[in-house]
C-alpha cells in the first residue's frame, strides 16, 4: 500500500521511501521526518485527486499523488 492508497482518518506506518524519487525529493522528505517506522495518520484526502493532507507526528503536510504513490506503508499495530 502507499501513502496515496490510505483512508482519511486512518493510520499506518511507513515502510519505505521510492528509489525512484528524485534525490532532492527524497532528502526533502527524510528532513521533514518521513522515515521508515514513522507513523503516519491520514486527516483528509481531498476531492477530485486533490493533495493527501497527512499528519507526521506534531507536523501537518500536504502531498500530491505523484509522491504520495512513491511512499510505502504498512499497517499500524
Amino acid at each position: 500500500m502507499t501513502l496515496w492508497d490510505i483512508k482519511a482518518k486512518h493510520n499506518a506506518l511507513i515502510d519505505a521511501i521510492s528509489s525512484t524519487l528524485s534525490p532532492a525529493v527524497a532528502g526533502r522528505l527524510s528532513e521533514m521526518g518521513f522515515n521508515p517506522g514513522q507513523p503516519i495518520f491520514c486527516i483528509r484526502r481531498s476531492p477530485m485527486q486533490g493533495p493527501l493532507v497527512v499528519q507526521l507526528g506534531d507536523c501537518v503536510y500536504s502531498l500530491e499523488r505523484d509522491v504520495a504513490n512513491q511512499i510505502s506503508l504498512s499497517q499500524a499495530s
